[in-house]
């Protein structure tokens, strides 16, 4: 089980409601963000039956496949991709486990995958208006299942430097075109385009101290075993005495080195373009070799192939650290457990929690339930003075005294839901706490004693 946004995606299929009834939200909030992931998985749900487990497996595996078979189709030697993904498991295998995470994200990674492989042909007339129509696709559809809006300048930006300067031009035309085609389709374009801004200042601009970022938008020091993989390949280029300018010299090359740098910055780039181009430029290394040194024809492909397909297996699969089996199904927390029940929110009442992943398994077990979460999947979203609270609980490492105003508001039908063990009561005055679940703790409002 992915432990964060996959689940709520699919629990919001099957909890039918918008995010306003789901989340205690910001007044500016208006629309899902993710509107055409939703209806993708909205299709699924109607055409299926699914409930929100298979919904999520589903997203697992479309879009680990859809990342993985994109580039066979642009490849000459296939097989090369297979070397280029199976070369990452072995130097980083926590970036082939985001692959695995089943987050519209991967839509955006494998729209980057399809410009970098078809670039060059940008520069070819009879090409240029199939691949501009590609790219405008492209744009759309990503805006529209992952508002990703802000990739597409990077991506101009890299051409510049490149020198690329046909390529930028046609590149930042079609994006912009898809980019307002893609709000379009969520029907309100002026509103979602204005809230796709405005959310992702308020991501990166409400914080005190880094730590305060979800893991993924916090900075990262730099994957050096990377910086080593491209030297190694680059000597092994050189002792074959191919040129080297054109492997580095070009947009590819490029785009990995510039997310490289704003990884220093927050690691999302880096995580989701950084290494995606750069294992295309694997690939295309290992293409070049097998061009030099294998016949198209010859057996020996697909001895590379399944190798490597088995080992990748072998080394990827194996529950190293428990990578997998920590992923194991929770012990979530249910309104259809008599035991637990007793101790949730009230029908219309809220959950305070520090921890998003409160959110992410409630929600996931209890789509329909009759509460809201003041802490969802973005802690940006929360009203201001709600947010300013979770900002000193996560700046003063928990202290108890800082759940204090949250604690003043609870009402009788509200819970405030954190983590401990079961040996340690939370020492968050002013509530009756119960242990409700696998190192979870739920307070609640004293009772009043009736004379």
């Amino acid at each position: 089980m992915p432990p964060d946004d996959a689940m709520r995606h699919s629990a919001k299929i099957i909890s039918g409601k918008d995010w306003s009834q789901i989340l205690v939200l910001r007044d500016d909030i208006k629309m899902d963000s993710y509107p055409g992931w939703h209806f993708i998985l909205r299709s699924v749900h109607e055409i299926t039956g699914w409930d929100q487990h298979s919904l999520v497996l589903f997203s697992v595996i479309s879009l680990f496949i859809l990342f993985c078979i994109i580039p066979v189709f642009f490849l000459k030697f296939p097989e090369s991709w297979l070397l280029s993904i199976f070369t990452i498991s072995l130097i980083d295998p926590g970036w082939i486990m985001r692959l695995f995470l089943g987050r519209p994200y991967i839509f955006t990674m494998a729209s980057l995958i399809i410009i970098l492989l078809i670039w060059p042909r940008l520069n070819d007339k009879r090409y240029q208006l199939s691949n501009l129509i590609i790219i405008t696709i492209i744009a759309a559809l990503s805006v529209w299942i992952h508002a990703s809006w802000y990739f597409f300048g990077i991506i101009v930006l890299t051409f510049l430097l490149a020198h690329q300067w046909r390529a930028a031009t046609l590149i930042a035309l079609s994006s912009v075109i898809g980019i307002f085609l893609g709000a379009t389709f969520t029907g309100h374009p002026v509103i979602f385009i204005k809230q796709m801004v405005t959310h992702f200042f308020l991501v990166y601009g409400d914080h005190d101290v880094e730590r305060q970022l979800v893991g993924e938008l916090r900075p990262v020091i730099g994957n050096y075993i990377i910086i080593l993989t491209a030297a190694a390949v680059l000597g092994w280029r050189a002792l074959r005495k191919k040129e080297i300018r054109s492997s580095i010299d070009n947009p590819i090359f490029i785009l990995a080195v510039l997310s490289f740098i704003l990884g220093f910055f927050t690691r999302r780039i880096w995580l989701d373009w950084g290494m995606a181009a750069f294992a295309i430029w694997l690939a295309l290394e290992f293409e070049q070799f097998l061009t030099d040194n294998i016949d198209p024809l010859s057996w020996r492909r697909l001895k590379i192939a399944i190798l490597s397909a088995a080992i990748f297996y072998v080394t990827f699969t194996v529950d190293a650290g428990s990578r997998w089996s920590l992923s194991r199904p929770m012990d979530y927390i249910s309104s259809e457990d008599p035991k637990q029940a007793e101790f949730l929110p009230k029908p219309g009442g809220i959950i305070y929690s520090d921890d998003m992943g409160v959110f992410y398994q409630t929600f996931y077990k209890n789509p329909k339930a009759g509460w809201r979460y003041m802490l969802g999947f973005e802690s940006a979203l929360m009203p201001p003075e709600d947010l300013k609270i979770l900002r000193n609980i996560q700046k003063n490492f928990n202290r108890p005294e800082d759940y204090e105003p949250w604690v003043n508001k609870m009402r009788p039908e509200d819970r405030l839901i954190v983590r401990g063990s079961p040996d340690s009561k939370p020492k968050i005055a002013g509530l009756e706490w119960h242990y409700i679940a696998l190192n979870t703790w739920s307070g609640e409002k004293p009772k009043e004693v009736k004379g």
